[in-house]
């Protein structure tokens, strides 16, 4: 069977519109989250018209989910690395306001010249690309080109399961990032792709209906235990102030103290929301059919009947 091998350059310089949709992809990374859709639907649209732009929208939608996530990850790290250097430091020899508020203000500059630099590369890319250029994000660029590359594609084929389609599917899951709007970019590949592929069907909506709810209860159970502590704080603060606690009282006491329970528990339990959806993303770019507890089991039945051909 004659096959067609998946390359990311073509012998012609691309068209002046295949270069305005490239820069587009790549500016969408400047709306931080709220840009993913724009490369996921250029690369629906035009991965079988145009395998420059296919190639460096997939890669720009990679940069804003999967770039982000590790600028975030790395971000905690250095946060953390710098809080146990500064209590270090603080044990031996105790710094005072003035010298904690020094460190604090050069950890923020370094982490806005870090969230520069994202926005930074973004530009660049785009500005390659106005240029006709193939432009290759530093790690991510070259590994995408021979992760796309390994499995050739056979003409008369149906496409699902490439990985240039496991790729888009992983980056809509690493979007979990994002609270609520990291599911518009799986959303518009469920939309746009999910009646030509069943993998990209059941992948994607099983990532939309986790997302929408798990944003969702992230959100109750952080905001309404806040809200039921915030009664005695208004108690606390009249008291204070020499008048009449009238939000003080056994009901309100009770209420913050079921409302901090909710609350350690759901910042202890919050991290696993985007460790499964960082893992769900690791698990589809390594080849296997990954399926969130409850809603992947849903929607495997509903993707039917050729589920269970994916690897």
């Amino acid at each position: 069977m004659e096959t067609k091998a998946l390359s990311q350059s073509e012998p012609t310089l691309p068209t002046g519109n295949e270069r305005i949709l490239a820069v587009l992809a790549h500016l969408a990374a400047l709306a931080h989250g709220l840009g993913l859709p724009l490369p996921a639907l250029l690369w629906a649209e035009q991965r079988k018209d145009s395998r420059y732009v296919a190639f460096q929208t997939l890669q720009a939608y990679g940069y804003q989910s999967l770039g982000y996530t590790v600028w975030i990850l790395f971000s905690l790290g250095l946060a953390m690395l710098a809080l146990f250097a500064l209590m270090l430091v603080n044990a031996f020899a105790p710094l005072g306001e003035d010298e904690v508020s020094i460190v604090f203000f050069f950890f923020g500059v370094v982490v806005f010249i870090l969230f520069g630099l994202y926005n930074l590369l973004a530009i660049v890319a785009a500005g390659a690309c106005a240029f006709g250029r193939d432009f290759r994000y530093p790690f991510l660029g070259g590994r995408l080109a021979k992760y796309m590359a390994d499995t050739p594609v056979s003409v008369d084929a149906s496409p699902d399961q490439t990985n240039e389609e496991r790729f888009a599917v992983a980056m809509g899951h690493f979007a979990v990032i994002f609270p609520f709007y990291g599911l518009l970019g799986p959303l518009g590949l469920w939309l746009t792709e999910g009646k030509r592929s069943v993998f990209i069907r059941a992948q994607s909506s099983q990532t939309v209906i986790y997302q929408a709810f798990g944003s969702v209860l992230y959100t109750v159970s952080h905001l309404l235990p806040v809200l039921m502590i915030f009664p005695v704080f208004i108690g606390l603060f009249s008291f204070g102030h020499g008048q009449e606690a009238e939000f003080f009282n056994p009901f309100t006491i009770g209420l913050a103290f079921l409302g901090m329970c909710m609350l350690s528990i759901a910042v202890l339990l919050g991290p696993l929301y985007h460790i499964l959806g960082q893992w769900a993303g690791l698990q589809v770019l390594l080849g296997r059919d990954f399926r969130y507890p409850l809603v992947g089991r849903w929607t495997a039945r509903w993707a039917k009947p050729d589920l269970s051909k994916v690897v």
